[in-house]
């Protein structure tokens, strides 16, 4: 599994950090430690954690550096049991994002709610 960053703070920073958050928060911070790489089960993608929320959920980030995608994102509302740890891309896999100016992201967001309709 993929420890994919070394916290900023010191352990004991990190320690009282997650000891001031909301007993759900600390939870879902002890089963899933920001510091790993996961496997979003419902669409494949590789994400790293970007908040833990009190209902229960997580946000995460899609980003290009693990995954080649159309555009990175941030997706909340993922259930804790849509995750499980994973590991790092192996070294011919293609990653990178297609999109990355914000015009052409939102032209291809309007492209995609119109053929939705």
């Amino acid at each position: 599994m993929a420890k994919i960053q070394g916290s900023t703070l010191p352990n004991e920073a990190f320690d009282q950090w997650v000891a001031s958050r909301p007993d759900k928060v600390q939870e879902l911070i002890r089963k899933l430690p920001p510091d790993r790489l996961y496997l979003l089960k419902t669409s494949g993608h590789r994400v790293t954690i970007y908040s833990y929320n009190e209902d229960n959920t997580l946000t995460v980030t899609v980003t290009g550096k693990y995954n080649m995608i159309t555009f990175a994102r941030n997706v909340f509302g993922i259930k804790p049991e849509d995750l499980e740890e994973c590991d790092l891309p192996g070294p011919d896999e293609p990653l990178g994002e297609l999109l990355k100016d914000p015009k052409d992201i939102e032209a291809y967001c309007k492209h995609l709610r119109k053929a939705e309709l």
